[in-house]
């Protein structure tokens, strides 16, 4: 298979920023499911144990609500109860004793206990629930980082199908909300639930644990299955192949034991991760962790970590009497399973991918043995996120171009450009904001400058290439126009300017205009959002048009100048899909239909209700693009025959 350019879903930052490390575990459990501690207890220890964020992630729930638990006339929970009530006190600690001896605790919600342990820059509690299902008794949980919402464990037919169902439901909360989260896969190897092949197959998932120190994970697997270290390296041989973003490996704790120790007992400080972002914010260490910017560890810890898309180097923080040995793990071009390209006896390491490898990663092994270990005989260990050289996919066979559908934000699909090209859609959306000369895709402006979200690297790129290998079009004898519409979340006229020296490196695919003379590339770009308009009217040559609004109707814009109309459907009709629509909206929206072409332009309403019963009206009334998220349902539905 041809590979691309040298870029990974990993990081970099183009302007360099001090590395800021904070240290932290995203999977804790407490007395609000199965942990056998109050969450102020368990907050407490992380905190005063050097720890700068917590997802504490009870089974299927918030700690929210009125929630009294019962103190068993054990010793050990008596024991947990008084040192409880000593360290927070009678005013704090609501507790109520009744006849026998017996004992009854309120539980704190996190609104209640939160003010009391974040602290701006040092510390922060994140929101989070891990959600428990199963499939055929096999147990499946997934952790949902920053969830804001609770959600409900789903089922399916497979295990990959559940795991899908509840990953979906994070993604779409994540679109509703606006705030960043993620969800990864617990323990695989828990009574071996879950497979690589299960992972293969996930959408919208970028991570995984590859340390749990939970005593029934089964993080080594045994002489019949394979540990999670075989698994992430095999996943992400296939995501390559596929074009992916690549799987990270995360370490967690998993705890639920605060009060014994031991080989047997789920105990804090096994396992964490360390993450280099600029502030301490849930959309900081968000955006860092989905860029790689972390490394996962159980005690190892290092002075500093760069990487670069062809590159990364770091040094280990080393300990008096330690020795270290650092493997540098990849996969080279033709093979399919993982090797050591390198052993090295030290603490300082680099790799430059050269032409043959296709992907590298770290994993740093020292002699110091592990206090209070997942298994025995574990020495501190930490491991290093991948980099790789991304495939262009192989292009999908019997693809229908769909010139009706138009990818909303479709760099938040799980592969940005290829979900919606797989599908057939004829156009797709990028939001970018300018920062330091350089055009960076994203929803919201990004906390660092991420270079394997570039519009370059992420759009121009990549259609540069599946053009070259469909013959100078993006789908083999398609005719009609491709789009990419361009969102300018920065000031119009020097977004602009940093985005036309950048075409320039493109021109050969793209639609060009000298005046309103139009020569038909494989790609007509045009801009929305902050639009330079008087710019772009008065250029005599250009690559790009701008997308209108009904206000620009009736001004004699060219269809060569502005070739869209685009308006947010709330703006024009209240029919959500239920029941009927009425007579009067349908003409409200058939008239705005009849002006945007009159002028021989097309029409698109965004935020439109993700409803085939909409959809069919929107086409029946003529409305030109679809725009949506659900890439695969809109694909079924335009397919559909009458």
């Amino acid at each position: 298979m041809r590979l691309i350019y040298l870029f990974v879903f990993v990081l970099f930052c183009n302007t360099v920023f001090a590395q800021n490390w904070y240290k932290g575990n995203l999977h804790t459990h407490s007395l609000w499911s199965d942990g056998d501690d109050y969450p102020e207890m368990i907050m407490d220890w992380y905190k005063a144990n050097g720890y700068n964020f917590v997802g504490l992630s009870d089974h299927n729930t918030f700690q929210e609500g009125e929630k009294w638990v019962n103190v068993p006339r054990v010793p050990e929970r008596r024991r947990t109860f008084e040192r409880y009530l000593r360290t927070f006190g009678p005013d704090w600690v609501k507790y109520k004793a009744g006849p026998n001896d017996s004992l009854k605790v309120r539980l704190k919600n996190l609104p209640e206990y939160r003010s009391y342990f974040d602290e701006a820059g040092k510390f922060l509690i994140i929101k989070s629930e891990e959600v428990s299902t199963s499939y055929d008794s096999k147990p499946i949980h997934i952790n949902m980082t920053n969830v804001q919402n609770l959600i409900r464990p789903q089922r399916g037919n497979s295990v990959a199908e559940v795991m899908q169902n509840n990953i979906d439901l994070v993604v779409a909360q994540r679109r509703q909300t606006g705030q960043p989260m993620f969800p990864h896969i617990n323990h695989p190897n828990f009574y071996y639930a879950v497979t690589a092949q299960d992972l293969m197959q996930l959408k919208f998932e970028r991570f995984f644990e590859v340390f749990n120190g939970h005593p029934l994970v089964n993080n080594y697997g045994d002489e019949k299955r394979e540990g999670t270290e075989a698994m992430w390296d095999k996943i992400n041989a296939h995501f390559l192949q596929q074009g992916r973003p690549l799987m990270y490996g995360l370490a967690t704790d998993d705890s639920h034991n605060y009060q014994f120790f031991g080989l047997e007992y789920s105990n804090t400080g096994r396992g964490w991760v360390m993450v280099n972002a600029p502030n301490l914010t849930p959309r900081a260490l968000i955006e860092s962790l989905e860029a790689g910017q972390f490394y996962a560890t159980s005690g190892v810890e290092l002075e500093n970590l760069t990487q670069t898309p062809e590159s990364f180097s770091f040094r280990v923080k080393a300990e008096v009497g330690v020795n270290y040995t650092i493997q540098l793990i990849g996969l080279k071009k033709g093979k399919e399973k993982a090797e050591i390209f390198r052993e090295i006896k030290g603490t300082v390491a680099s790799y430059t991918l050269g032409e043959e490898d296709l992907m590298v990663r770290a994993k740093i092994i020292s002699t110091k043995p592990k206090y209070n270990p997942f298994s025995a005989g574990d020495v501190e260990t930490a491991w290093v996120q991948p980099i790789a050289k991304l495939q262009v996919p192989p292009i999908k066979p019997n693809v229908t171009p769909l010139p009706n559908a138009h990818a909303h934000n479709d760099y938040e699909q799980s592969r940005p450009l290829w979900d919606a090209l797989d599908q057939g859609f004829t156009s797709v959306e990028a939001d970018v904001y300018l920062i330091n000369d350089t055009l960076f895709v994203s929803h919201e402006r990004p906390s660092f400058n991420n270079s394997a979200h570039t519009l370059e690297n992420l759009y121009l790129k990549p259609l540069a290439e599946r053009i070259r290998q469909n013959n100078n079009q993006v789908y083999a004898g398609y005719k009609g126009p491709f789009y990419l519409m361009i969102d300018f979340k920065t000031e119009a006229e020097s977004t602009y300017k940093a985005l036309e020296k950048l075409l320039q490196n493109y021109s050969s695919i793209l639609t060009s205009y000298k005046g309103n003379s139009p020569k038909a590339g494989a790609v007509t770009l045009f801009i929305s959002g902050n639009r330079p308009i008087e710019t772009l009217k008065k250029s005599k040559e250009r690559l790009a048009s701008f997308d209108g609004r009904p206000a620009d109707l009736g001004k004699k814009l060219s269809a060569q100048l502005m070739p869209v109309v685009s308006d947010n459907y709330a703006n024009h009709l209240t029919w959500r899909g239920k029941d009927e629509m009425s007579a009067e909206q349908f003409q409200k929206l058939s008239e705005l239909v009849k002006k945007v072409h009159a002028e021989g332009k097309k029409l698109r309403l965004w935020a439109c209700p993700e409803d085939p019963a909409v959809w069919k009206k929107l086409r029946e009334a003529g409305a030109d693009f679809l725009s949506t998220d659900q890439l695969e349902l809109v694909k079924e539905f335009l397919l559909a025959k009458p």
